[in-house]
């Protein structure tokens, strides 16, 4: 609960017994919030009993022997030891990868202090603005992981541990070693943790997008649909949130609108998905209404610059906000991560929704999930899913907004213009998790990808760098969407950057070679 002391605002926790205020522990870290308890004891009155509100207090249970210290979030006010039962409340954002380290670490301290480690994780309820809470629920003793909760189950966890006494100290000093390299840093390698990932992350979307409906009262999830990955992942996500919502999957609107570029395969793989998936199926031909726009601006249609392609995704963007005006719904972005990273996105199109599913989810991830979609589709016996599911992921990444070929097809190939997918998000993980310079990432790339030439590696890293670095401005306006990786470009904390930063210390460092 937040306490406040003479004004000011702290992080705290009531330690309750039999209707008795036992005590309050307080948090030292500091934060916007929230200030640091100090080191003296504080006596305040909380729900009408006197009690003690401090950093350091032991709480013991005379009839069990248990004596149990309070360590909230990261506070490491429990290193002191000699106690037996350390319980750990904590608010962190579910997301892949996140449930091994809390393991680790739960391991790792309750086998130096030799004690009972208890963590309990906020859930539901919680705002899912930027991410969703898991309310997990784990117990470890000397290093044994005990017993642990499902995400997202609500049954409460029970648990025997033994008393003994703790140990008095922990160090913790580590040696500090490079993490290994991995090609595909957002995708486990192992088939078993792959799947466990592929399911949390759309569960994660899943349950964030349902919370955001049924909070906004809205009636209706409105998404373009395009036959593309990011589409189809997140309408996947909308029909599980509704689902989760106990309604019907027509209340999914889902509205292709094709125009100059796009072709058959694309329009037909985005009807079949969302008819298969028992969404509301609407087309809308945008042609008309795009070309009245150029008139009305006074712009060659034969003209194919920005102009061009941006008016299409601009008026995409507007049928799909008045259509869920219309409907009492929400739009559902489909950006993915990938490129908001790059800025590869329409300014207040694309780029805008009211709740963004997979802006923490990168390309190279999506099409893996996709893959595992299509696997569960076969083992339900759609097949029809299933082979949409599958075209869609063989099909080139296309914005298709430049005209159609007279073979039908679309040239406009978006890893043609700005490099591999693969790349770039091998780029964005090593930069933004571990702060590597480019000419360290760039050697890192080149052991990783043999299958690229130097010359090629180094060009979409320059391409990276200069885009992650210029198109800042979009992300500083991002519509709220769920933590699904360890990556989150949210400028609502996860990613604070000024939107006219320069860029030439990285641009120098790649060209001089530096470190």
């Amino acid at each position: 609960l937040p306490i406040m002391i003479d004004g000011s605002l702290y992080n705290a926790v009531a330690v309750i017994s039999e209707g008795e205020i036992l005590g309050v522990t307080a948090s030292g870290l500091s934060s916007r919030q929230f200030s640091a308890i100090g080191k003296n004891d504080i006596s305040v009155t909380v729900a009408g009993q006197k009690v003690s509100v401090a950093r350091n207090n032991i709480y013991i249970d005379e009839t069990t022997g248990a004596e149990i210290f309070v360590k909230i979030g990261d506070d490491e006010a429990f290193m002191q030891g000699g106690v037996n039962i350390i319980l750990n409340p904590t608010a962190q954002v579910e997301y892949i990868g996140l449930g091994e380290v809390r393991r680790e670490y739960a391991r790792e301290i309750s086998s130096a202090l030799g004690v009972a480690f208890l963590t309990v994780s906020a859930g539901e309820g919680e705002s899912t603005t930027d991410g969703i809470y898991a309310g997990v629920r784990l117990v470890s003793h000397g290093g044994e992981l005990l017993s642990e909760s499902e995400p997202f189950s609500t049954e409460i966890l029970y648990t025997d541990v033994p008393l003994g006494t703790g140990k008095k100290k922990f160090s913790k000093e580590k040696t500090k070693t490079e993490p290994s390299v991995a090609k595909f840093p957002f995708v486990p390698e192992g088939e078993k943790e792959r799947k466990s990932a592929f399911e949390l992350a759309v569960t994660i979307q899943a349950r964030s997008l349902a919370a955001r409906i049924e909070r906004a009262y809205a009636k209706t999830a409105v998404i373009g649909v395009s036959g593309g990955l990011d589409s189809t992942l997140a309408v996947l996500v909308a029909a599980y949130a509704m689902d989760i919502l106990g309604r019907g999957r027509d209340s999914v609107v889902a509205i292709t609108m094709p125009c100059f570029g796009t072709t058959e395969r694309t329009k037909s793989n985005a009807t079949a998905l969302a008819e298969e998936l028992g969404c509301t199926v609407r087309t809308i031909d945008i042609k008309a209404s795009v070309n009245q726009h150029f008139s009305d601006i006074s712009h060659d249609a034969n003209n194919y610059d920005v102009v061009y392609e941006n008016a299409q995704a601009r008026e995409r963007t507007q049928i799909l906000m008045d259509i869920a005006n219309a409907t009492g719904g929400l739009v559902v972005g489909t950006g993915d991560l990938s490129e908001l990273a790059l800025g590869f996105a329409t300014y207040n199109g694309d780029h805008m929704s009211m709740y963004s599913v997979n802006a923490s989810v990168p390309k190279t991830l999506m099409r893996e999930i996709i893959r595992h979609e299509a696997k569960k589709a076969e083992t339900l016996g759609k097949n029809m899913l299933k082979d949409a599911l599958l075209d869609i992921v063989n099909t080139p990444v296309s914005p298709e907004l430049l005209p159609v070929g007279d073979d039908g097809a679309n040239s406009q190939h978006t890893e043609s213009i700005i490099g591999p997918y693969e790349l770039h998000d091998f780029f964005l993980y090593y930069t933004v998790k571990y702060g590597y310079s480019p000419k360290k990432i760039l050697e890192l790339a080149k052991t990783a990808f043999t299958e690229y030439s130097s010359d090629t590696i180094e060009k979409y890293l320059s391409v990276f760098v200069r885009r992650f670095f210029t198109q800042q401005f979009k992300r500083s306006c991002l519509p709220d969407g769920p933590k699904v990786t360890e990556i989150s470009l949210s400028p609502r904390g996860a990613w604070s950057m000024p939107s006219d930063i320069s860029f030439d210390v990285w641009k120098n460092n790649l060209e001089i070679g530096g470190k």
